[in-house]
């Protein structure tokens, strides 16, 4: 990747491509995306595109780094914020982070499913994509790691999957569900499930 431009005017470019590209991955895939099409989009010439990146594989990767950099700026350290360790506080704590996944997700669908699918021909972007998993993972274990509970890291490896595979089920695969509902169960689930190796 080529290095960060420091004046804001190239920066303001360099992220207007990023957002072109985003909606270029999302609408016409990645295989019909170029940089052609997504400069176009950023309204500005192909040679632009490529004083800022070496092409479209590059520019996604980009856009892996800015999507788990915005996720582990909102996604608090759950233990933290934990003002006592109540079953009501829990499930808030989990509907919190769940609505934010999920939004998140359900913003760009077709995108996320582009960084899925490339990350397992790409090594350099499945690497971003693990170390940011990496760093959500670490903070479910030290939000389970403040109880002191029982096999802490079993216990949030399995929440970190249950929570992933809700969302992505329910933003990949459309359904009739309210999306509200689906976050408040969910939340009621991970809890109970929580506080099954962590009674009250």
């Amino acid at each position: 990747m080529k290095q960060l431009p420091t004046q804001q005017r190239a920066l303001r470019k360099r992220q207007a491509l990023i957002d072109a590209a985003e909606q270029e991955f999302s609408e016409s895939g990645f295989e019909v995306a170029t940089a052609k099409s997504i400069a176009a989009r950023a309204g500005v010439a192909v040679g632009t595109f490529y004083q800022y990146f070496d092409n479209k594989h590059d520019i996604l990767r980009e856009i892996a780094e800015q999507g788990f950099a915005e996720l582990h700026a909102r996604i608090p350290l759950l233990d933290l914020q934990l003002a006592d360790g109540s079953r009501d506080r829990i499930v808030s704590l989990f509907s919190e982070t769940l609505d934010f996944v999920y939004q998140y997700h359900a913003r760009r669908p077709e995108l996320h499913r582009v960084l899925e699918q490339r990350r397992v021909v790409d090594a350099d972007l499945s690497e971003i994509m693990c170390r940011g998993e990496g760093v959500l993972r670490a903070r479910v274990l030290q939000f389970v790691q403040s109880f002191n509970t029982p096999h802490a890291e079993i216990v949030a490896s399995n929440l970190f999957a249950m929570a992933e595979g809700l969302v992505h089920r329910h933003v990949f695969e459309p359904n009739q569900h309210n999306p509200q509902q689906v976050i408040q169960i969910g939340a009621e689930m991970l809890s109970s499930y929580f506080l099954t190796h962590y009674p009250q």
